[in-house]
């Protein structure tokens, strides 16, 4: 298991919370306070007037004139916007500072004190218990590790400074990340005591306790500890910027949410400090399984306690629902969720544009509608979706298995030369062979190409398993493999087009049938027309697990990404006005999961798939899409004229993200990579900013040429224009120039265009120092005259 703590504005900024008292022993003696106008105006320095206040005040603070011999300024500022000065000081005996004995005198532009406040010690010196410890400060942090349950290695003294407090730094000794600074320190106690003690900062192995501790130098006794680290919700997932586990094992996030766009954090409701809920609820998202499909309450939700800590163990190798699997997913669906809000919410999905909340906080819009996200819901394989009603209803993320593609082999028993076991994908009609074992045949149908079994089969295939390579878009496999089972085969094997067996064919009822791969296909055809008997075993696969699209975090924001389309185009509260033909509803959704997953690695010709974790693929698998994404047009060659003839919803939308991400890349061209989500100045960060704001300003139903116009004019409105090069560029490169036209919003009456407006350089001005990857390429195009 993997432990990040988030320190971007993912998280709170880091805070020094008091967390819990070891034996209470601190002084919870309150300070004393005085206000008004304390001393009359001079111009003498600040830190004069502090300390003149001090001394003539003592009395009525209960202070000795003793008790303020040895005082040290600990910080002084002063505040530009009313001229206050803030001097802070802190009481010392003999040169050994007091925990937190300090004195904040606060001064006004005149010169005048009016406000103070003191946590000194009266009679110091009288209640100190020792002004010389009896146990050495190595000795010290050994008693306190064993206290906290820690086993030191080897605790060497690395440097020795000296001083009255005998300041000392230790090495790590296996019980800190860091090395030990150590020094004495005197500790008011609620017993009247004031007690030296050795104060040793530690932050223990585990990353969540990082305790400055006050050790008794005379007993060894922890009398205090201090957490210097906000305790925070935890959560064992795949975590930003990890599109699936196929980028990142399970990991502990630590404190993700971010404190403008969830300000109370993921589990309240009331807008008040504490959670509501301590499962994995919360004003952004309901998260549950759903595998009855009921949509009704939850299933199944986590919890994770008082502390929030939600660590369930996710082991990739069990199905979906076996083990803990089904509570990681859940937790995983609701850190995703929840993640997507806060990141989009600066760009300006945000209440008043129709976001999802529970509570609104008062910033507008309409609340009551925090994503209800259905993990493992029954209603389906293969696939997810996301409803979205208007402003103030609930919309529902449903997220499927998928089943493994490889759920049967295709096991070669002879020759011995090619004997194994090979992935074979079963088609949806004839059911599975069971044990089915027969000699292979390859088909004959007597047209070229005679193996694809497109015509009716001339040979006799009775008794036996046809093998017959597919050849796209001559026929439907429902066709061939029903010519397989008329010249009387009991079974057929399908050779894919690529070597790994992803087609999933229809296949026919009449007889059970799947895919292999291309190169194991060809090499069973080698084989027999090489004079040798194949004789093959088609069974269940007994290594086949099936996959959770809830791990598939492109997938999560792909659906999400539904529902902000829906609610910003048209305004929160029409959400029909992406149901045309010539719509880019699924094109914005593969954007999300394009845009918020590179790395600083990725180049604009890096191959990036949709759903390959889902789909079994490889990292740099093709996906579900007609063609992966990349700006390289022999990679995937689509323009706007392609729309026409290909399948609608998804295709159309996979044109229209293509364009996007060329003018996700042109940006990033000019003004770089920015890994921060939530507040960069990366092109890529201009990019989800003119997309977001793009579907503001376009109407509803939009073709792709008022798409495309309402980005630009987004640019018009943020930047004066300033990207309208690297805008026209990425779209004409398309098809989507200038002179192209939509025609209707229906498909096929599109007219592409390539060209620029008047103005509109082919080539951009401006630097190119990124033009082939995020730090490192071609030099040849940079200019030292543009900033």
């Amino acid at each position: 298991m993997h432990r990040i703590a988030t320190t971007s504005p993912l998280a709170v900024a880091v805070a020094f919370f008091l967390t819990g008292l070891a034996h209470a022993a601190i002084s919870s003696e309150p300070a004393r306070v005085q206000s008004g106008l304390l001393t009359g105006p001079t111009s003498d320095p600040a830190r004069e007037v502090a300390t003149s206040f001090l001394k003539r005040s003592a009395p009525e603070i209960g202070l000795r004139s003793s008790d303020l011999v040895d005082l040290v300024v600990r910080d002084e500022y002063r505040s530009a916007h009313n001229g206050v000065t803030h001097i802070y000081l802190r009481q010392r005996l003999n040169g050994i500072e007091v925990v937190n004995g300090d004195s904040n005198v606060n001064i006004d532009r005149e010169g005048r004190v009016f406000f103070f406040g003191s946590r000194f010690v009266s009679d110091l010196a009288g209640r100190a218990n020792a002004h010389s410890p009896s146990i050495g400060a190595r000795e010290a942090l050994m008693s306190a590790a064993k206290q906290l349950g820690l086993q030191p290695t080897a605790l060497e003294l690395l440097e020795s400074i000296g001083g009255p407090a005998a300041e000392a730094v230790f090495s790590r000794g296996g019980i800190s990340l860091d090395e030990i600074p150590v020094k004495l320190m005197y500790l008011p106690t609620d017993k009247g005591e004031v007690r030296l003690v050795w104060e040793a900062v530690v932050r223990l192995p585990d990353g969540r306790q990082w305790f400055d501790l006050f050790i008794d130098s005379v007993t060894g006794e922890v009398l205090e500890k201090f957490n210097w680290i906000a305790e925070e919700a935890e959560y064992d997932v795949i975590p930003v910027p990890a599109e699936s586990p196929l980028d990142s094992p399970q990991t502990t996030v630590i404190g993700p949410s971010d404190p403008t766009a969830s300000p109370f954090g993921w589990h309240d409701t009331n807008g008040a400090a504490g959670a509501e809920y301590t499962d994995t609820r919360g004003n952004n998202v309901f998260a549950q399984s759903d595998l009855d499909a009921n949509n009704f309450g939850g299933e199944n939700r986590p919890d994770g306690g008082a502390g929030l800590i939600f660590d369930p163990l996710w082991d990739p190798s069990l199905g979906p629902t076996e083990g803990n699997n089904k509570d990681a997913a859940v937790v995983n669906l609701f850190y995703w969720n929840n993640i997507l809000h806060d990141v989009l919410y600066p760009y300006g999905f945000d209440e008043p544009a129709g976001n999802f909340q529970e509570n609104n906080y008062g910033n507008g819009g309409s609340g009551g509608d925090p994503v209800q996200a259905d993990a493992l819901d029954g209603s389906g394989t293969n696939n997810a979706n996301f409803g979205t009603p208007p402003d103030g209803s609930d919309p529902r993320m449903q997220m499927f298995i998928w089943t493994s593609p490889f759920g049967q082999l295709a096991t070669v028993n002879s020759p011995a030369g090619i004997a194994d076991d090979y992935l074979a994908n079963p088609s949806n009609s004839g059911g599975e062979a069971d044990g089915l074992t027969a000699e292979l045949a390859i088909v004959d149908d007597g047209v070229a190409p005679s193996t694809d079994g497109c015509q009716a089969i001339v040979n006799d295939l009775t008794g036996k398993i046809a093998l017959m390579l597919w050849s796209e878009g001559l026929c439907n496999s429902s066709v061939f493999v029903a010519n397989a089972a008329n010249a009387g085969a009991i079974a057929a094997i399908i050779i894919d087009n690529t070597d790994v067996p992803y087609t999933n064919f229809g296949g026919s009822a009449l007889i059970p049938s799947v895919a292999v791969g291309l190169a194991d296909g060809t090499l069973f055809m080698s084989t027999i027309e090489g004079g040798s008997t194949v004789d093959v075993t088609i069974d269940d696969n007994p290594d086949s697990v099936d996959r959770d699209s809830d791990f598939d975090n492109g997938i999560i924001a792909h659906e999400y990404g539904h529902g902000v389309s829906n609610r910003l185009t048209g305004g929160r509260n029409n959400v029909n006005c992406l149901g045309h033909g010539e719509q880019a509803g699924e094109g914005w959704s593969d954007w999300w999961t394009l845009s918020l997953f590179p790395l600083p690695s990725d180049t604009r010709t890096t191959v990036r798939g949709v759903g390959n974790y889902a789909t079994f693929r490889p990292i740099d698998g093709g996906g579900i899409r007609n063609y992966p994404y990349s700006t390289d047009m022999s990679v995937n060659p689509q323009t706007y004229a392609d729309i026409g003839a290909t399948n609608i919803p998804h295709g159309v939308g996979e044109i229209w993200a293509a364009m996007l991400w060329e003018m996700y890349w042109n940006l990033v061209d000019r003004y770089g990579f920015d890994a921060d989500l939530y507040g960069g100045s990366g092109g890529n960060n201009l990019a989800i900013q003119l997309v977001i704001d793009g579907m503001k300003l376009q109407p509803c139903s939009p073709t792709f040429v008022q798409a495309r116009d309402a980005i630009l004019a987004a640019d018009q409105a943020n930047n004066a224009g300033a990207n309208e090069c690297e805008i026209w560029n990425a779209f004409a490169k398309r098809g989507l120039g200038f002179s192209a036209t939509a025609g209707g919003t229906g498909v096929g009456d599109e007219t592409e265009a390539f060209n620029l407006p008047d103005g509109v350089p082919s080539v951009c001005a401006g630097s190119r120092i990124m033009s082939d990857g995020f730090e490192s390429g071609d030099t040849s195009a940079w200019s030292s005259s543009v900033p």
